[in-house]
């Protein structure tokens, strides 16, 4: 037996231990954690620690400005709005983490069978995709949820069986140039079936792209779901973020800003963290995308 396919299984482990180091000393990735890890424990441990979760309509308590025993006030309905902001973070956390997890999948699926598969894979894999791009995500997920209403469970199968073709294209490049690479031919002349080559030696290679994809895509897909909750076809009650600023919205022209701007900035933190974390696990596995470092 050749000794080819043993010398390039001895070199993962230092390979891996230098991308650890790189990772951990990556202000990004310390950044995006620590951001990730204040924003869900906001949305889930926050509740268990704030009196006012759980609190019925207190009418005579409407939009109260914040103060001590509201530090953001009060809603319209007179709940209090930090508790509401906190409950509204759970529901678009869960379901953009299994909507994007669905597709991510699906992409990766699509993508490196497609770029290892032959041209006739190819083919047919990439006119699937480009009919799923040709037409606006939003209109397949507007016409579900009219005709099922509107449900997360709907909501995450529709957006994941839509979501897809982006990361089935980046993945696809990215294997079309794996492929032709010395050692794929090494691992398919020491008797490696194409299983094999596609799932030890494709996709390792491809790992940065598809955890920066998998990233992107939780982000796309939080959007859009906040964009059909916005216009009412989105996540159902309880509340969350984009119905709040949905129902919130008027009022920041009579100056309550408590109601309509917590929302916007938790979003924005929610995506900043996931993108930063993307970005600093990029870079640990593919230094050469900083223009620098250790190969």
């Amino acid at each position: 037996m050749s000794t080819l396919p043993q010398t390039f299984a001895s070199a993962p482990a230092p390979r891996a231990a230098r991308r650890w180091r790189r990772l951990l000393r990556d202000r990004e990735f310390w950044f995006g954690g620590v951001l990730l890890i204040a924003i869900i424990g906001f949305a889930f441990l926050g509740p268990a620690l704030d009196p006012h979760v759980g609190e019925h309509y207190d009418m005579a308590a409407q939009t109260l400005g914040p103060s001590l025993g509201h530090l953001l006030g009060t809603n319209v309905l007179g709940q209090d709005e930090l508790a509401q902001l906190m409950v509204g973070g759970q529901s678009p956390i869960i379901a953009g983490v299994l909507a994007a997890a669905v597709a991510s999948l699906i992409g990766i699926a699509m993508g490196t069978i497609a770029g290892y598969g032959g041209r006739l894979a190819d083919s047919a894999l990439m006119r699937v995709t480009d009919v799923f791009l040709s037409v606006p995500q939003v209109v397949p997920i507007l016409l579900i949820e009219s005709l099922l209403g509107a449900s997360t469970k709907s909501l995450i199968i529709v957006v994941a069986l839509t979501a897809w073709p982006a990361t089935a294209r980046i993945v696809r490049a990215r294997t079309l140039v794996v492929r032709q690479q010395p050692f794929i031919e090494a691992a398919i002349a020491g008797g490696a079936s194409r299983s094999r080559v596609l799932l030890h030696h494709i996709v390792p290679n491809v790992l940065d792209e598809i955890i920066v994809a998998t990233t992107n895509q939780f982000a796309n897909v939080v959007l859009i779901m906040a964009i059909c909750t916005f216009i009412g076809l989105g996540l159902p009650p309880p509340w969350n973020w984009a119905s709040m600023f949905a129902a919130d919205m008027p009022n920041i022209i009579s100056g309550q800003w408590w109601l309509v701007y917590p929302p916007g900035i938790a979003f924005a933190v929610l995506l900043l963290s996931v993108h930063l974390l993307g970005e600093a696990v990029r870079h640990a596995l593919n230094p050469l995308s900083l223009g620098h470092g250790e190969p």
